[in-house]
């Protein structure tokens, strides 16, 4: 049984060692044969480092590497250039910008260094052309890799003069390779947003950007079939550490990691979080753990906008117009940094328009954890119990003790961060279900009306029906809460949940100004 590939991202590394390699040679064969600039975005940890040290040993002319794969049975001409290969994870770039010119000069030099080369220059963008032009001078066309482009960028947002700084020396460097056009054979970026996109490549119109290709949909990424052909054995040890098929266990596998996609048609498995599943043999919320989307809390919490509208959202740009975070459009961020993904793609007047949901179990409830605690101003390992306690008061029927929990739950709020409205308690509760494992439907459609929520517990059926006033002048919450129940008998809104094996029960819950009442009816 081959070794599992866990955090290598080196496809040299992955080749000597025989390590488990998803042949993904095609997609590049297509890249180096058809084209010579090109951008490409995809959410982290999803592949894009292997992908470009797989260019990277393609280009230095590491045949032997690719035996058996795709490339290597249709490539004729195995030719070695000079490669540029810029990752930031090796660069100083938080510090200040006299550090940030320093150290990308110094990596420079140690790019050049194994060329024989020896750099003079001591500003970073013209130090990468003094780079590019001595190694065409002395080897032949030459080949730029750059590896999360927008790192500088991502990991300074919330430092605002550290963004701009980091934006301008990019958008130079950047630039640099325009002018440079002659000495190249191949250039690809690859990141993680695109936000400042337009304006840090304002000199590289000439990049094609691949990230919303359909025939580049799967380029990283492992599809279902590539998951049961490479990991076939891992899925039978881990199938027999639970004691199970693996056809009874692929079920859970993909509710948790699988759903990504970059087209609305195929969906995709993150790399990361199943590999660590074969690895630990334990279900675990692994790609969200392994970095923390501060910036894009912050960015939900200044916009106001709350996780049950992420669901099904419709958008028709994915990229975002402006590099100005404070001002970027939300939902293509979101897609991007991928806690939303495409789950349809449908054209009006030969435009599309995509429908974004969260990717699957392991995002939702991650991300969902994470907003929660942060509106509410608590720790993610407080969050958990309290939602247990709400899960078991519903799945014994203790209506009045679910009321007590929210309204004790909501009573902790920081004054500062209450929004009275009603669809801030709406999505508090949504918040607080969805991170338990209930199936909530919010806003269910029906021939009578609009459901606020409906609660699948298998043996029971909750409708569910929100009031919310701003002050108990304009409604107390007992009689919002009668007002609620009231609606749902009106509109009859559980008719098509009658004659099964379930109960059903009308809810009514009442808000007004932190304090909170319900009033239940059984079927």
């Amino acid at each position: 049984m081959k070794k599992l590939p866990f955090s290598i991202q080196t496809f040299e590394h992955l080749r000597n060692h025989d390590l488990i390699y998803v042949d993904k040679t095609e997609f590049l064969y297509k890249l180096v044969s058809e084209g010579k600039y090109y951008f490409f975005s995809r959410p982290r940890r999803f592949g894009k480092s292997l992908l470009l040290t797989t260019l990277k040993s393609y280009f230095k002319g590491d045949k032997h590497l690719f035996e058996g794969l795709y490339i290597a049975e249709n490539e004729t001409k195995w030719k070695s250039h000079p490669v540029v290969h810029i990752d930031y994870s090796l660069v100083s770039y938080f510090d200040g910008l006299a550090v940030f010119k320093e150290s990308l000069v110094s990596y420079f030099k140690t790019i050049a260094e194994p060329y024989d080369i020896e750099l003079t220059e001591k500003n970073p963008t013209q130090a990468l052309s003094e780079l590019v032009i001595k190694l065409y001078k002395k080897y032949g066309s030459v080949v730029v890799l750059v590896d999360e482009y927008d790192k500088p960028l991502v990991d300074t947002l919330t430092k605002k003069e550290k963004f701009e700084e980091n934006k301008i020396l990019l958008r130079n460097l950047y630039g640099a390779l325009k002018g440079l056009d002659a000495y190249f054979r191949f250039v690809m970026l690859t990141g993680v947003s695109r936000f400042g996109k337009v304006n840090v490549f304002s000199g590289m119109n000439n990049l094609n950007d691949i990230s919303e290709d359909p025939e580049f949909s799967t380029a990283v990424g492992f599809t279902q079939e590539e998951l049961e052909e490479n990991f076939s054995e891992h899925l039978s040890t881990l199938a027999a550490a639970f004691d199970t098929s693996v056809e009874i266990l692929m079920p859970q596998i993909k509710y948790m990691y699988n759903g990504f996609s970059f087209d609305g048609i195929t969906t995709l498995y993150n790399p990361f979080s199943v590999i660590k599943l074969f690895f630990s043999k334990e279900f675990g919320n692994y790609w969200f753990s392994s970095g923390t989307p501060t910036f894009l809390i912050d960015l939900i919490k200044k916009q106001k906008e709350l996780p049950e509208k992420f669901e099904g959202i419709i958008v028709s740009d994915l990229t975002g117009g402006t590099d100005r975070i404070e001002n970027f459009p939300l939902y293509p961020l979101l897609y991007q940094t991928g806690y939303l993904t495409i789950r349809s793609v449908e054209y009006d007047n030969y435009r599309r328009q995509y429908t974004l949901d969260y990717p699957n179990a392991e995002v939702r409830e991650s991300f969902i954890r994470y907003v929660l605690a942060a509106f509410v101003d608590k720790q993610e390992f407080d969050i958990q119990p309290e939602g247990l306690k709400l899960r078991n008061t519903l799945r014994h029927e203790k209506t009045d003790e679910f009321i007590k929990l929210l309204q004790s739950f909501f009573a902790d709020i920081p004054y500062q961060l209450h929004i009275p409205a009603e669809a801030y308690y709406h999505s508090l509760a949504y918040m607080l279900l969805r991170l338990v494992g209930i199936q909530i439907i919010l806003e269910k459609s029906t021939d009578k009306g609009r459901i606020d929520a409906v609660l699948d517990l298998t043996d029971k059926i909750y409708i569910i029906e929100f009031k919310f006033a701003t002050d108990e002048s304009t409604g107390s919450p007992e009689t919002l809460a009668v007002k609620a129940l009231e609606q749902i008998e009106k509109k009859k809104y559980y008719e098509s949940y009658m004659g099964g094996d379930v109960k059903v029960i009308l809810f009514g819950i009442g808000f007004s100004d932190k304090k909170i009442a319900g009033k239940v009816r059984y079927l």
